[in-house]
């Protein structure tokens, strides 16, 4: 037809600028929501001492979150609060999300024991899973797409920690007890390469992967801790070290044959110089402790120590301080910045505990030293160990160490969900809320009150007797002093932070 030609000419412009508008505005979204296109996000690899996504530099600050796939205090009697739902999952990845984290690492997968009673656990018996605790790791997985975060996940623990357990319950369901089993029984070895090969091959239920194609996993740890195995047991290291060296490799190779493409962590315990010699290990671990050096006389100067590490493994393996912590803000304000100037990979702060689905935040002390588990963003109940200045330090590193400057703070969310508890009141938390504002009406419709204000949602400071208590219910955060018997009210709740405020919560009612 005459002039079709020119038509099309004319508009091709118009076309392209729409759709040039559409992408901004996408990538605006984007950064409004914070939601992250992962769709061509690359398995992270090592290339020498470093590691890379595609080909750029992956280094990270965060918090370990050792209660990401299943929780192991204040579970109701039930246990219906064992396994963290979505909106817990989400609570924890939204708060990487806003400290910058894009990595963190959960703790191993839990193993039936009997001293645990019926408690759920992921290895349920010998070569058998359970699936409904697999599920909740699948939800993990396929969520941090959407947050950009990537997990270390270690399979078991050296130690024998409640509701979770490790390598002697491990051999205890392969019928083996001797000490040491885990390391050397050739049934027990086959029993771990099967549950290694089910990590593999386990497809998604949520996102449809194969774990051993899911970019989401930074890396698989063999376990926790190794290098506590002997010294725990009061058993001789220069006996055993040789013998978990020995495992560590078997492990690896046999990793790597079955899932060539993530990278194989080590979890200590063994010979260092081995696993960097090793083909089949990727990247070296330490956890810097200053509470625990200080009580067994050894140094506190973390950063000397990570140095030292370092020293050890530049030019060979990467290094990622999987753990540190139990320190003050200028020992880890040092160690931090000795991480990110020297060129180890990164750090996970020890450790993180979220809201919890119906009220309040999860606690949980570190073997009754001053320090409890960190709550973001910061609250006056963790002002001993100094929580708030803490978590402003691992979100100020955690973007250096990208070259990034930290943007601006962001209004908290979701809306917190209101609830009764014990003749108080307690709410789902909003991620990122320094604290909340009650308001009260005796209609429905309003008008509202301001009740109480400046409310935070994290409230226990002595959190060692709390857990001695084994209370497992939500804590009341509000009580209603003029609450009258046979009158009914309603009430709402609000977040805040200095960026903004959520929406208000459903309004609840409470009377006759």
């Amino acid at each position: 037809m005459p002039g079709a030609g020119k038509k099309g000419r004319m508009l091709r412009p118009v076309v392209f600028a729409r759709a040039w508008c559409l992408f901004l505005l996408c990538a605006i979204s984007l950064v409004a929501t914070g939601s992250a296109d992962t769709s061509d996000w690359p398995i992270i690899r090592r290339r020498g001492d470093t590691l890379v996504e595609g080909d750029k530099p992956f280094r990270f600050f965060g918090l370990a979150a050792p209660n990401l796939q299943a929780h192991e205090a204040q579970l109701l009697p039930d246990f219906s609060n064992h396994f963290p739902d979505e909106f817990e999952t989400r609570d924890a990845l939204e708060t990487f999300r806003r400290l910058g984290a894009r990595a963190t690492r959960t703790f191993s997968l839990s193993i039936a024991a009997p001293a645990d009673g019926k408690l759920p656990a992921y290895i349920s018996a010998r070569r058998t899973y359970n699936e409904e605790a697999f599920r909740c790791l699948d939800r993990v997985l396929a969520l941090c797409h959407e947050y950009d975060v990537r997990l270390i996940i270690p399979v078991v623990a050296s130690q024998s920690f409640n509701g979770i357990r490790g390598v002697d319950e491990f051999a205890a369901l392969s019928g083996r007890t001797a000490p040491g089993a885990f390391w050397v029984d050739a049934d027990v070895k086959a029993d771990f390469r099967h549950l290694l090969a089910f990590l593999a091959s386990r497809r998604n239920t949520v996102n449809g992967r194969l774990y051993r194609d899911e970019p989401a996993i930074l890396a698989w740890q063999f376990g926790n801790e190794f290098g506590s195995y002997a010294p725990d047991r009061k058993l001789s290291a220069a006996e055993w070290t040789p013998r978990i060296t020995a495992w560590a490799l078997e492990m690896a190779a046999y990793l790597k044959e079955i899932d060539p493409q993530h990278l194989v962590m080590d979890a200590g315990g063994a010979d260092r110089a081995a696993l960097l010699a090793s083909p089949h290990v990727d990247v070296i671990s330490t956890h810097l402790y200053e509470y625990w050096n200080r009580l067994s006389g050894g140094s506190t100067d973390l950063a000397a120590l990570a140095r030292a590490d370092w020293t050890e493994c530049r030019g060979k393996k990467p290094l990622i301080v999987d753990e540190f912590g139990l320190g003050t803000v200028p020992n880890l304000r040092v160690l931090m910045r000795t991480i990110r100037e020297e060129g180890i990979v990164g750090g996970l702060l020890w450790s993180l505990r979220v809201h919890r689905r119906d009220g309040g935040f999860y606690y949980h002390n570190e073997g009754g030293t001053p320090i409890n588990s960190f709550h973001f963003p910061g609250f006056g109940a963790g002002h001993d160990y100094q929580e708030t200045q803490l978590l402003d330090l691992v979100r100020a590193e955690a973007f250096a160490i990208r070259g990034l400057t930290p943007p601006p703070l962001t209004p908290p969310t979701p809306a917190p969900i209101l609830f009764r508890s014990r003749g108080g009141f307690t709410w789902r938390g909003s991620t990122g809320a320094s604290h909340y504002a009650m308001e009260r009406a005796t209609s429905a419709a309003g008008p509202w009150t301001v009740v109480a204000d400046a409310l935070p949602d994290s409230v226990i400071s002595n959190v060692k007797d709390f857990e001695a208590s084994g209370d497992s219910q939500p804590v009341p955060l509000w009580f209603d002093e003029f609450l009258l018997v046979g009158q009914t009210y309603f009430y709402r709740v609000r977040g805040f932070n200095a960026a903004g405020v959520t929406d208000y919560s459903p309004v609840l009612r409470v009377g006759p």
